[in-house]
């Protein structure tokens, strides 16, 4: 009797394990919003029209007190000129977004590199930042137009 019950849950734990490894690993059923957001908009006709965010002060701390100062202005590249309004009345928003990533980035080291700026790190914060404000595809890309370094004395 006792061979009968240990055959029988073992069989049960196998079935379990059978299912959750098919569960896990198995084939993905078909996401309908994936399908949706692969709708791509009608390409733009004209040049590209661009809204100026900035510009902004992010302080550097070191150890005990802020190093430099990072001052940079940016613009930022939509379709039209209703996107580029609705991305100014966003503006706010979106500094603030700047400033979170540029702290989490400064503090870690991605965004500098020693005592320079690193630009491409910056601007891929910055895009990142911009999509999670305004969702992905509004803004084609993040333009930095200044950017000045300066230690404090």
């Amino acid at each position: 009797m006792k061979k009968i019950i240990l055959l029988v849950l073992a069989l049960l734990v196998l079935i379990g394990a059978a299912v959750g490894g098919y569960m896990m690993f198995g084939p993905k059923p078909a996401d309908h919003a994936e399908e949706e957001k692969k709708v791509e908009k009608p390409p733009r006709v004209g040049p590209p029209v661009y809204a100026q965010i900035g510009p902004m002060i992010v302080p550097l701390m070191g150890a005990k007190n802020v190093q430099q100062n990072i001052m940079f202005t940016v613009s930022l590249e939509v379709d039209d000129e209703p996107t580029r309004e609705s991305v100014r009345a966003q503006s706010p928003r979106l500094t603030d977004a700047y400033v979170q990533a540029l702290y989490g980035g400064l503090e870690t080291g991605q965004v500098i590199d020693g005592q320079i700026l690193n630009i491409p790190a910056l601007k891929t914060k910055l895009q990142e930042a911009t999509d999670k404000v305004l969702g992905p595809g509004i803004v084609h890309d993040v333009l930095i137009q200044s950017v000045t370094q300066r230690p404090v004395y």
